[in-house]
C-alpha cells in the first residue's frame, strides 16, 4: 500500500521545486533534513531511506526517482520556514525488504539509515533521535535469501584493465565462492562477463565523479568499450586497485604471507581486481561479516568458451523464440535438490571442461553416486 502524506507532488512535472538538496542552504533545514542531506552526501550515488517513525521515507530527488520507479505517491515534507516543502516518498517499514528488491533489482544501490536508539528517549531530551547507516544494498551485495535467484549465482565482479591485458575478479558473497584471472584479449574478457552475467561490476578510473553507478543501458565516457552495457557498473577508486593495497588486503583477508598458494603471486591484474573487490564489500558490508572462500586463480584455458551467439543458438539457459528459461537445456536437465546443486550445474553447462581429467573425475563420482545407493541416501 502506497504511503501517502502531506500535499501530493506530480513526479512527472520536469522541475519540481527543491529538489536538489544541494541548491538549498544547508543551516536553514530543519535538523532532521540537515542529517538526511549529511548521509546523502556521504553515498550520492545510492538512494537513501531514512526512519520516520513507522516508515522509511526519502526527501529531494531520490523521492522523485523512487516514486518514479515504484509507483508511489510523491509527497512533500516542511522542511524549513525559510525552505518551505521539499519532495517526499515513503514505504512502511514492515514493507522495507520488499520496496528495496525492487529498486535493487532494477540497478539501484540503496542505503538504509535507520533509528538507532528509542525514540521516546530522544524526546524526553529534546534532541533528534540517533539515526546510522544499518544497511547498504547493492546488485551485486546481496545476501538475502529473498532477494536472490536461488539457482543462479548472484556475482560482483572487478575488472582491470592495462591496453590489451586484463584482470577480473569476482566472487557470490552468498556462498562464498571467491576466484581471479587474467588474459590479453578484450574480446575475452567480453566473453567472460556475458557467461558471469555479473549483477554488478566495478571498475576503477579517475573519474571525478567517483560513485556513480550505471544501470543497464546506461553510458559513461569512463567505461572502456570493451565491457556490455547490459550489466550495473560502479566507478571506484583507483587507490583499492593499486598492485601494493589490493596484495596487502588479500593477505591480510586470509591471513598468509604469500599469494603464490592461490595461483595468482604473478598476476598483477588478477590481483589488483581482487584486491579492489574486497574493498568494495568491506565498504558495504560493514554490520555483517562475509566469510569469503579462499581466492581461487583459474585460467580462460581450461575451459570451452562459449559465447553469445553459441549460448543462444543452443538454448542452454534461455529459448531463442522467447529468452526465457522454460524450454530451455539446463530447465529440461535440472534436477538438482538444491539450490547450490542447481547453480553448480549451470556454472558447469556454461562453462565445460576442456581437461580430460577433470571430466574423467566427474564422470567418475557420477558413476559412484548412482552405484552407492546408501551414499546417495546419506546426501
Amino acid at each position: 500500500m502506497p504511503y501517502t502524506a502531506s500535499t501530493p507532488t506530480d513526479p512527472n512535472q520536469p522541475n519540481i521545486r527543491n529538489a536538489d538538496h544541494r541548491l538549498l542552504e544547508f543551516t536553514k533545514l530543519t535538523p532532521m533534513m540537515q542529517r538526511y542531506v549529511e548521509v546523502k552526501e556521504q553515498y550520492p550515488h545510492a538512494l537513501l531511506l531514512f526512519r520516520v517513525g513507522d516508515f522509511f521515507e526519502c526527501f529531494f530527488q531520490d523521492a522523485v526517482t523512487i516514486s518514479q520507479e515504484l509507483e508511489l505517491v510523491c509527497t512533500s515534507k516542511e522542511s524549513g520556514k525559510e525552505i518551505g516543502r521539499v519532495p517526499m516518498t515513503g514505504v512502511p517499514h514492515h514493507a522495507l525488504d520488499r520496496y528495496t528488491s525492487m529498486l535493487v533489482e532494477k540497478g539501484y544501490a540503496v542505503v538504509v539509515c535507520d533509528q538507532v536508539e528509542d525514540a521516546s528517549i530522544a524526546a524526553k531530551e529534546g534532541r533528534q533521535v540517533k539515526r546510522e547507516i544499518t544497511r547498504i544494498l547493492t546488485p551485486g551485495t546481496l545476501t538475502d535469501d529473498g532477494m536472490l535467484k536461488p539457482r543462479q549465482n548472484n556475482f560482483l565482479a572487478a575488472v582491470v584493465i592495462a591496453g590489451e591485458h586484463w584482470g577480473l575478479a569476482y566472487t557470490d558473497i552468498s556462498t562464498g565462492e571467491f576466484v581471479t584471472t587474467q588474459a590479453d584479449s578484450l574480446e575475452q574478457l567480453t566473453l567472460e562477463l556475458l557467461r558471469l552475467q555479473p549483477s554488478e561490476v566495478l571498475v576503477p578510473t579517475n573519474a571525478p565523479d567517483l560513485v556513480t553507478m550505471l544501470r543497464p543501458g546506461e553510458k559513461s565516457e569512463h567505461l572502456p568499450d570493451c565491457l556490455p552495457n547490459s550489466f550495473c557498473y560502479s566507478l571506484r577508486s583507483q587507490i583499492p586497485f593499486t598492485l601494493s593495497e589490493a596484495k596487502q588486503r588479500i593477505l591480510q583477508k586470509f591471513k598468509v604471507r604469500s599469494l603464490e598458494g592461490m595461483g595468482c603471486g604473478h598476476l598483477s591484474l588478477a590481483v589488483r581486481a581482487a584486491g579492489g573487490l574486497l574493498q568494495y564489500i568491506e565498504e558495504t558490508q560493514k554490520e555483517k561479516a562475509v566469510s569469503l572462500q579462499r581466492l581461487h586463480t583459474y585460467t580462460l584455458t581450461d575451459f570451452l568458451i562459449l559465447d553469445y551467439q553459441t549460448r543462444r543458438n543452443l538454448e542452454i539457459t534461455q529459448t531463442v523464440r522467447d529468452g526465457v528459461f522454460h524450454g530451455s537445456l539446463l530447465w529440461a536437465i535440472d534436477k538438482t535438490s538444491t539450490a547450490m546443486g542447481g547453480r553448480a550445474l549451470r556454472r558447469w553447462v556454461l562453462q565445460p571442461l576442456l581437461n580430460i581429467k577433470g571430466i574423467g573425475a566427474r564422470h567418475d563420482t557420477i558413476q559412484e553416486l548412482v552405484e552407492n545407493n546408501g551414499l546417495r541416501q546419506d546426501f
